[in-house]
C-alpha cells in the first residue's frame, strides 16, 4: 500500500512571498497546524505552522538551551506577544521550514507511519522529478486509510 492512499489532496498552501499575519489567518480560518510553502510552480519550498511561528517568539536564549529562570519568564509574556505583532508582516519565506518530512507518492505507507512516530506530522507528498506538491499525510488520514484497507480485506 502506498502512501498516496492516505494523502489529503485539498490543502491549503501559501506563497514564500505572503506576509506572516496572512498565513496565520489561514491556519486560524481553516483549523490547521501547518501549511506548505509552494512557489508559483506549485513546488514544495517548505513549511509555515504554528510550531513554526511559536518558536520564532521565543527569545533566542530560550531556544538555544541558555533559559532564563521562571521568574523572568513569566514577565517576559508581553515581549513575546509584542514579537508577534512585528513577526506578521515578515515574509513567509524569512520564517518557514525547510526541512520537511516528504515522500514520493509510491513510498510504501509503512515508511510513512515511521517518519510521523519519529519526526511528527505532517508528511508532505511531492512528485519526485518535479518537486511539485501533491499533497499532505498527517496521523488521522494514514489511520483513515488503514482503517478503510482492514474494512475492505474483512469482506
Amino acid at each position: 500500500m502506498p502512501c498516496h492512499a492516505a494523502m489529503i489532496e485539498k490543502l491549503v498552501t501559501v506563497k514564500v512571498d505572503q506576509e506572516v499575519g496572512e498565513a496565520i489567518a489561514l491556519l486560524r480560518k481553516h483549523r490547521v497546524d501547518a501549511l506548505p510553502v509552494v512557489n508559483e510552480n506549485g513546488e514544495l519550498e517548505g513549511i509555515f505552522s504554528t510550531r513554526v511561528l511559536l518558536k520564532n517568539l521565543l527569545p533566542v536564549s530560550v531556544t538555544t538551551g541558555d533559559a532564563l529562570g521562571m521568574g523572568v519568564m513569566v514577565g517576559a509574556a508581553p515581549g513575546v506577544a509584542k514579537r508577534l505583532k512585528k513577526v506578521k508582516p515578515y515574509k513567509v519565506g524569512e520564517l518557514m521550514d525547510r526541512n520537511v518530512n516528504v515522500v514520493t507518492p509510491g513510498t510504501p505507507l509503512w515508511e510513512g507511519v515511521n517518519i510521523l512516530v519519529r519526526k511528527g506530522p505532517p508528511i508532505l507528498v511531492v512528485e519526485s522529478q518535479s518537486g511539485k506538491l501533491l499533497g499532505m499525510i498527517d496521523e488521522q488520514s494514514l489511520i483513515d486509510e488503514m482503517e478503510r484497507v482492514q474494512d475492505e480485506t474483512e469482506i
